[in-house]
């Protein structure tokens, strides 16, 4: 289990009972026998390919320079101080694909897996959170990390993150940690984050997408299809109906009642718990 070697001594029952979904967790060393990977190899093979998705950015600044599509380029872009950002690595790259695997394996939810290269010296991304756990392996160099929980917008969703995420109302106190070659960091969904490197840095960052509820929600839609009872119609809301609104209302009421009944049940089958895991494992 790729969780177990990285967590080395500490079990993955206690990791998971006492810091996934809750709070931060590092450990120095953790992915030195974990990952045998190559950086600077990856990146020249991975900048000249068309269709990588590529962010290049200073301080929140995009590149204005040509486009990054060589090693070569790269190293320009890094020597005037920006970030490149690698994402969806694991699409192009077999030992990053392989990763990707064995977490999406362990965890049954989507997995990307980024590269970031950040200069000397230069901040990356300003504080932010995510709708993923993500784990970060720093492969190269040291990086500082700053960290807040977010009272703000707890438990985000993809869907739910704002473009003004309103980072200044935010109480929490930071924390810190410094990341070395071979360290590795949890960071829970949601968790406020920004980093500098004080030397040149390489990580990898490791995002899944845990299911939530609504992600149960979808599911029961995919069933409720097929159902006569919830494809039935309701009753003409507008003014062709000549019942008062509170009569409609009412009829509307009843209908609803019995639906809850029957999400109920259905939410109450035991099969129910089952049927969402084969079906988690079918799609990914």
């Amino acid at each position: 289990m790729i969780l177990q070697r990285l967590l080395g001594d500490v079990s993955a029952a206690t990791f998971l009972e006492e810091h996934f979904f809750r709070t931060p967790f590092a450990r120095p060393g953790g992915c030195l026998d974990v990952i045998a990977w190559d950086a600077a190899t990856t990146c020249q093979q991975l900048l000249p390919q068309p269709e990588l998705d590529l962010l290049v950015t200073r301080e929140g600044r995009p590149w204005e320079g040509p486009p990054v599509n060589s090693a070569a380029l790269g190293e320009e872009a890094l020597a005037a101080g920006y970030t490149l950002c690698l994402r969806h690595a694991d699409k192009h790259d077999p030992v990053l694909a392989k990763i990707a695997a064995e977490f999406q394996a362990e965890f049954l939810a989507p997995i990307d897996v980024h590269i970031y290269c950040t200069p000397a010296e230069q901040p990356g991304f300003s504080w932010h959170y995510d709708a993923e756990e993500v784990f970060i392996l720093q492969t190269e160099g040291s990086k500082d990390w700053w960290l807040r929980k977010n009272t703000v917008n707890p438990w985000p969703l993809v869907e739910t993150i704002p473009a003004d995420m309103r980072y200044e109302r935010e109480i929490m106190p930071a924390l810190h940690c410094t990341l070395q070659a071979g360290d590795w960091l949890y960071i829970p969904a949601g968790y406020w984050h920004r980093t500098s490197a004080t030397e040149r840095s390489t990580s990898l960052s490791i995002g899944i997408l845990s299911p939530t509820g609504i992600d149960l929600f979808d599911f029961l839609r995919t069933q409720l299809l097929d159902d006569l009872r919830w494809r039935q119609r309701l009753p003409v809301l507008g003014a062709a109906n000549p019942k008062t609104p509170e009569e409609v209302a009412a009829q509307c009421q009843e209908m609803f009642a019995e639906l809850a009944k029957d999400l109920q049940r259905r939410m109450q089958n035991k099969s129910l718990v089952p049927a969402f895991i084969r079906a988690r494992g079918n799609s990914l």
